[in-house]
């Protein structure tokens, strides 16, 4: 139990890293609006993993080509698109939630949330995992949730440090660095969303 633990806290920290649109935006928000928006965002990507672990474990291909793929393509895209284009043209996020504590920690936890859930390989990935350690790590359904923990509670917490460091670092940026940041997050965001209009077009030819 305690080695699949430790597994699981080795690929969570490394999936952590990982500079996807996720770790563009923990550093963006955290920067601008301070590390514990960024543990919102953290939690909105644990729940939508653990929603993904789940499925993994039961054996669901809920991303098998069809119609469901296709809308999650297209929820990403606009997403994406959104969230480039406002932070290319320098502003932020228009939040659609009450001005309040609650309906701001919401909306930082949603973002969290789409970005992970709307990205179409991070299923396959965990059901790609999931399948590695039945089958050549040889674990029954217990150590299998204990690596997923150990994932889990690594990338939570890496991604809380990662928030951390942004915002620790903010007093060392001007201004014009920070508009820089918004918009190199922003052609990153732009860039996958082209890239996964691309796998839409190849799709449905």
């Amino acid at each position: 139990m305690i080695t699949a633990l430790l597994k699981g806290l080795l690929f969570g920290m490394g999936m952590s890293m990982m500079l996807g649109t996720v770790f563009f935006s923990l550093v963006q928000n955290s920067i601008q609006n301070g590390w514990n928006k960024g543990v919102m965002i953290a939690a909105g990507v644990v729940l939508s993993d653990l929603i993904f672990i789940t499925l993994a474990i039961l054996g669901m291909q809920v991303l098998e080509p069809g119609t469901g793929s296709i809308w999650i393509h297209v929820g990403a895209i606009v997403l994406l698109g959104v969230l480039g284009s406002n932070l290319l043209m320098n502003r932020k996020p228009v939040i659609a939630y009450p001005d309040s504590r609650f309906g701001k920690a919401l909306y930082f936890f949603s973002n969290g949330f789409l970005l992970n859930f709307l990205n179409p390989v991070n299923f396959l990935f965990w059901a790609g995992l999931a399948t590695l350690a039945r089958t050549e790590w040889e674990y029954d359904n217990a150590r299998l949730l204990w690596f997923f923990a150990g994932c889990l509670c690594s990338i939570f917490f890496s991604e809380v440090l990662i928030s951390i460091l942004a915002h620790r670092i903010k007093r060392f940026l001007n201004e014009k660095i920070l508009v820089w940041i918004n918009r190199i997050t922003g052609l990153v965001f732009i860039g996958i969303a082209l890239y996964l209009i691309y796998e839409l077009i190849v799709t449905l030819r």
